[in-house]
């Protein structure tokens, strides 16, 4: 995606770098000062380079890839960070597309922008997808991470088409399963953890299950037959 404008640390960048280089035609292009770039950044030290980028989308379901090889789907997920390193994750694991469902935060928030690392802007996000919303597509399971209670991620098939659900920290899916079950396979997974260890973020938890995903998709799943399902 093409910048709108660009500030450019003018001590700290040189105007032969390629990167720059390349915005060469860019009718907003400033060399400022270190200091206005710590004042307009959010950052503890400030950047070199800052950009100003058009929002994505919006995006719906008629934009995406239906069914997903592989998308993730948050409910009530309510930090920006966790978003925004969920998005993240998405985008490196090979996610058709993100959605967020009701009570998630922002994607665009300032400090999930700044979790996803350049993320928002490589896959597709889609807000305001309830549940309800999920059930009028179909073709593809829904992979629903639990604290406790399912099976381990390598236990279960994963290779076909998959939407991982995600839910907030202390609720969970609960609110959402019953929504989400209704008329459609809904298979829970938990990741094990050591002995009187607290629950994982949700945002590792969303990694190491697409990235289970990822290698089953490379070396085939641990288990034969059909996938299990939770009512």
């Amino acid at each position: 995606m093409r910048p709108v404008a660009v500030l450019v640390d003018a001590e700290r960048v040189d105007d032969r770098d390629p990167r720059l280089r390349a915005l060469g035609d860019l009718d907003e292009r400033y060399a400022v000062p270190p200091s206005l770039l710590g004042r307009a950044s959010s950052l503890a030290a400030p950047p070199r380079v800052m950009a100003i980028l058009p929002q994505p989308g919006p995006f719906s379901f008629r934009d995406v890839a239906f069914p997903p090889s592989l998308a993730l789907w948050l409910a009530g997920v309510a930090d920006p960070g966790n978003v925004g390193t969920l998005v993240r994750s998405a985008a490196a694991l090979g996610c058709d597309w993100v959605a967020l469902g009701p009570g998630s935060a922002d994607p665009y928030h300032p400090r999930a922008a700044r979790a996803a690392m350049g993320a928002t802007f490589a896959i597709p996000l889609l807000e305001g997808v309830s549940a309800a919303d999920l059930r009028t597509r179909g073709g593809f399971t829904v992979v629903a991470g639990v604290a406790a209670g399912g099976a381990p991620p390598w236990a279960v098939d994963l290779v076909g088409p998959t939407v991982v659900a995600l839910g907030a920290e202390r609720e969970g899916l609960a609110p959402a399963l019953p929504e989400l079950a209704c008329d459609r396979e809904v298979v829970a997974v938990t990741i094990p953890q050591a002995p009187g260890s607290e629950s994982l973020n949700v945002s590792a938890a969303g990694a190491a299950i697409l990235a289970e995903a990822v290698r089953q998709r490379e070396t085939g799943p641990r288990v034969g037959g059909p996938r299990g399902a939770t009512r």
